[in-house]
């Protein structure tokens, strides 16, 4: 990744959180959203930018004015790259990197979405938002089209052992209670607390998430 590349993302991981909270206060928008388990596709063991050389070279391009990307363990994307048949495609798919925690690798996860240049209204509101599309297109063109394998010789897997769905059940359990707990507090006499909510839900569309999970314990 360039020097440059560095900065935007740095920027985007400090200015989003800001404009979360602005949006939220005025508009019930939002500037950050929830990567969820049903968007994994894989994890490569390999470097982010070994990953985002073959996302380049598939034809993916950079997609700084994403939303940033934050798992409920806290985890900050560090990636965002999206495809699109044409530049006016109705619809698009989006590849979010998240570095792995404490070791070399990158969790790859993926949506398949309306394009926010053709339809920038539905694309915010998350309307034909896809998951399951978009993994397996993610998969198609990085596992059945040989890329990391052969292409790259990357060693990857995908990990669908119980652990990794207990951490995202057991994390998005935990800000439940947190949830829980701010708004008895604050119902309480002589208790000091304000509930900070952490998922946010959104009637019949993705969840998005509070900017205060990132660095959270």
């Amino acid at each position: 990744m360039s020097y440059r590349e560095d900065i935007v993302n740095a920027v985007r991981r400090s200015f989003l959180p800001q404009l979360h909270f602005l949006f939220r206060g005025t508009f019930g928008g939002y500037a950050i959203s929830h990567t969820t388990a049903d968007e994994y596709v894989l994890t490569a063991h390999c470097s982010e930018q070994a990953i985002e050389d073959i996302l380049e070279r598939l034809g993916f391009s950079r997609n700084p004015i994403a939303a940033l990307k934050v798992r409920v363990d806290g985890n900050t994307s560090e990636g965002s790259w999206v495809w699109r048949p044409s530049l006016l495609a109705d619809e698009q798919l989006h590849i979010v990197l998240h570095d792995l925690e404490n070791r070399s690798g990158v969790d790859v996860y993926a949506h398949w979405e309306c394009s926010w240049i053709r339809h920038p209204y539905r694309h915010y509101f998350a309307r034909g938002y896809d998951a399951e599309t978009g993994v397996a297109l993610a998969r198609y063109w990085l596992i059945d089209g040989e890329e990391l394998e052969c292409g790259s010789g990357i060693n990857y897997e995908i990990d669908n052992s119980l652990a990794r769905w207990l951490s995202e059940r057991l994390w998005l359990s935990y800000y439940r209670v947190e949830e829980g707990m701010g708004s008895l507090r604050s119902k309480l006499p002589f208790v000091d607390g304000v509930e900070k909510q952490q998922i946010i839900e959104r009637d019949g569309e993705r969840d998005s998430v509070s900017p205060t999970i990132p660095g959270a314990p």
